[in-house]
C-alpha cells in the first residue's frame, strides 16, 4: 500500500521533472550582479490551476493538482511564481490509506529556474518534511530534513527541481522522435533526465476530449524512473502544453491521473521582470529574504507551509 500512496504523490511529482536540454537565452545582470537568464513566457501566469482525478486501475482514489499562485512573491531577492501541488486520498481510500501531500515551489519568473522546493507527506502512518534552498548566486543547494540542515551541495546554473521544470518545458518546442535532456537537483542529488516525445493521440479525459503529444521520461542513471516500470504523459498539442492524462504501471495494474478542470492565470509583464530591483545579501542556509510575502509562516530559520489547505466544497475528493 506504501508504493501505491507513493505514486499517487509522485505522479504529479515526475509530470514535473520534463525539460530539454537548456538552450542560450537572453541573459540579464540584475542589481546584485548576478546573471539571470531571461524567457519569453506568454503561455501561464498565477492563478493557472490544473486539477485532476487520480484512479488506481478503475477504482478513484483521490485527487491531485498543480497550480501557481495568485501574485509574485520575493525570495532570495528574486521575483518568483510560487507553485502548489497537493494530492488527497478520497474519503473510500482514506479508510484503507489516507494521503494529503503537499509540494511548494519557488520559480524564477525571469528564467523559470528553482530557487526553493518544499515537500509535505503525510501519507498513513508516515510523515516527512524536506526543503531545498537553491543558492544560484553561489551556486550551492541546502536540503534540510524536519528543520534540520542535512546537505550542503554544488549545483549547476538555473538547475531544476521536479516541479519547476514542468513549466520551463512548456516553453519548449517539441517534436515526434526527439529526445530532450535536463539535470536537476531534487532534495539531495542531481540527476539527467532523458524525455522522448514519442506520438501524437487524440485523449478523453473528464475535462474534454484534446489533441496530444504523447511523452515518456527516462533516467539515464539510476533514480526514479530505473526500473520503476513505464511512465507516459500525455500534453496538449498547442500554446499551451497543458498535461491531461499521467500514467504509469506499478506491480499490480495502473495509476494515472486524469484531468478534469483548467483554469488559466494571468500573463505577467515581462518587462517589469526586467527592471525590478533583486538587491540581496548573501545568506545563510536556511535563511529567508526579508521580502518574502505571501502565505509562508516562519518557524525558526525554515520556511514552512500549512499542511493543509482549503478548497472550494466542490473540489473535495
Amino acid at each position: 500500500m506504501k508504493k501505491i500512496a507513493l505514486w499517487f504523490t509522485g505522479i504529479i511529482l515526475l509530470a514535473g521533472c520534463l525539460s530539454p536540454v537548456q538552450a542560450a537565452d537572453d541573459v540579464v545582470t540584475d542589481s546584485a550582479g548576478f546573471q539571470v537568464r531571461f524567457l519569453e513566457n506568454d503561455v501561464f501566469g498565477p492563478g493557472e490551476r490544473m486539477v485532476f482525478e487520480v484512479k488506481y486501475g478503475f477504482v478513484k482514489g483521490g485527487e491531485a493538482g498543480i497550480e501557481l499562485m495568485p501574485a509574485l512573491i520575493t525570495y532570495r531577492g528574486a521575483p518568483c511564481l510560487h507553485i502548489h501541488t497537493w494530492a488527497k486520498s478520497s474519503k473510500t481510500f482514506s479508510k484503507f490509506f489516507k494521503v494529503d501531500d503537499q509540494i511548494h515551489s519557488y520559480m524564477d519568473a525571469r528564467g523559470l529556474f528553482s530557487w526553493y522546493f518544499e515537500k509535505h507527506l503525510n501519507e498513513g502512518s508516515y510523515h516527512d518534511l524536506k526543503t531545498v534552498d537553491y543558492d544560484h548566486r553561489n551556486g550551492r543547494a541546502y536540503t534540510t530534513h524536519e528543520g534540520v540542515v542535512k546537505n550542503d551541495n554544488p549545483i549547476l546554473p538555473y538547475v531544476q527541481d521536479a516541479i519547476s521544470s514542468l513549466y520551463y518545458y512548456r516553453l519548449q518546442p517539441l517534436n515526434v522522435g526527439r529526445s530532450l535532456y535536463v539535470d536537476v537537483y531534487d532534495v539531495h542529488k542531481s540527476y539527467q533526465l532523458r524525455v522522448d516525445v514519442v506520438a501524437r493521440e487524440t485523449i478523453k479525459v473528464p475535462a474534454g476530449t484534446f489533441r496530444c503529444l504523447k511523452i515518456e521520461p527516462k533516467l539515464e542513471s539510476a533514480g526514479i524512473f530505473k526500473s520503476k516500470g513505464r511512465m507516459n504523459i500525455w500534453l496538449t498539442d498547442d500554446q499551451r502544453r497543458i498535461p491531461v492524462l499521467m500514467q504509469t504501471k506499478v506491480l499490480i495494474g495502473s495509476i494515472s491521473a486524469e484531468l478534469k478542470s483548467y483554469t488559466p492565470g494571468t500573463l505577467v509583464k515581462q518587462d517589469s521582470l526586467l527592471t525590478q530591483d533583486t538587491t540581496l545579501q548573501s545568506q545563510n542556509p536556511g535563511s529567508l529574504d526579508s521580502a518574502l510575502t505571501g502565505n509562508g509562516t516562519l518557524d525558526g530559520d525554515t520556511l514552512f507551509f500549512p499542511d493543509t489547505t482549503t478548497f472550494p466544497e466542490d473540489e473535495h475528493p
